[in-house]
């Protein structure tokens, strides 16, 4: 009996999708963990000193020299207690000064907030358009704070 290319590969996609079905009980975690993804797609530095982005998660890092731009693709983790931005945030830093950026999952809006230290309770929204995903510009201005704005 010939089995058909066709008939092949449904079988097995079908059988894929199954053995990837999650556990029971699963889907109310899962979608209590779901946020919109933000992506820093350009950096504008407007400190005199060269600023270091490094994402604990995937060991990922760029630096934006002083006074310049960025660009590329960042995702900002997401985190919602102290325990999980332990590596679930990007560290920026400079010679002075460490923020910690992550995005609040739990916020209905899919806030991005910074904090100086690892405190999630202690951290405020990034100002400008830091909610609903998507690509976003962040600047760290001339006092060290950050802001963001929507991009394309």
């Amino acid at each position: 009996m010939a089995v058909s290319r066709r008939a092949l590969i449904a079988a097995l996609v079908a059988t894929a999708t199954l053995s990837l079905a999650p556990p029971a009980g699963a889907a109310e975690s899962a979608s209590a963990a779901r946020a919109a993804v933000t992506d820093i797609r350009e950096v504008i530095n407007l400190l005199p000193y060269q600023v270091q982005f490094f994402k604990r998660e995937d060991q990922s890092t760029f630096t934006v020299m002083a006074n310049s731009r960025w660009t590329g693709s960042m995702w900002i983790p997401w985190a919602a207690s102290e325990t999980e931005m332990e590596d679930k945030h990007i560290i920026i830093y400079w010679s002075n000064g460490r923020l910690r950026l992550f995005q609040d999952y739990r916020d209905p809006s899919d806030q991005v907030k910074y904090s100086q230290m690892i405190v999630y309770h202690a951290a405020i929204p990034v100002p400008g358009a830091s909610t609903g995903g998507g690509r976003k510009r962040v600047t760290v201005n001339p006092d060290g704070s950050l802001s963001m704005e929507n991009i394309g």
